[in-house]
């Protein structure tokens, strides 16, 4: 399961458990995350797949990402927001910034192009738990490979769609991280 709602799900509990001052608040922290990032969005899109909106949970047919995108990122602007009003800590809110900025910028690539999602979410955790520890987080590097052989061999991208969906997730995550002051 490389879909980046269901990768996000552990990412954010680990960086919650690591950088909070009790379990309780990370938790918590992990909920609003959980909710806002991801279960929010995956209820929404498996209504609109019932409802034959949306012809599968992967939004395979890029002219059906616009309104999903637009849902998701209004979820996560509020789990910011509730994250900041809770003090989480820097590092999760620039891991959820980086979310929203990723957001952003494949709502605007998608438009006219098809780029991974499968790529962002899983070179975004990657990112994220790299830039969290260190070594330890370059072991997600094969599971970034992996997650692209699979997507091309059930033909849903090309290697640049991939490496797009790649790229823009390392890079954005980097720059988030270090506009927190964590880098």
């Amino acid at each position: 399961m490389a879909n980046p709602l269901f990768v996000a799900l552990p990412t954010f509990l680990i960086v919650a458990l690591h950088t909070a001052p009790s379990w309780q608040e990370a938790v918590l922290w992990w909920i609003v995350t959980a909710f806002g990032i991801s279960v929010a969005l995956l209820l929404f899109i498996y209504q609109g797949v019932r409802r034959g909106r949306y012809s599968d949970h992967h939004l395979s047919v890029r002219t059906q990402r616009l309104v999903p995108l637009v849902v998701g990122l209004l979820c996560a602007v509020i789990a910011l927001i509730l994250l900041l009003v809770l003090q989480a800590s820097q590092t999760l809110l620039a891991a959820v910034a980086a979310v929203l900025v990723c957001g952003i910028c494949t709502l605007a690539i998608t438009a006219r192009w098809k780029i991974s999602f499968h790529h962002v979410g899983a070179a975004g955790a990657a990112a994220v738990l790299t830039l969290l520890f260190r070594t330890m987080g370059l072991l997600l590097i094969p599971f970034v490979a992996i997650v692209g052989w699979a997507r091309w061999r059930v033909g849903a991208h090309t290697d640049a769609q991939a490496i797009a969906g790649t790229a823009l997730a390392v890079v954005i995550t980097v720059v988030m991280f270090r506009s927190f002051g964590l880098i």
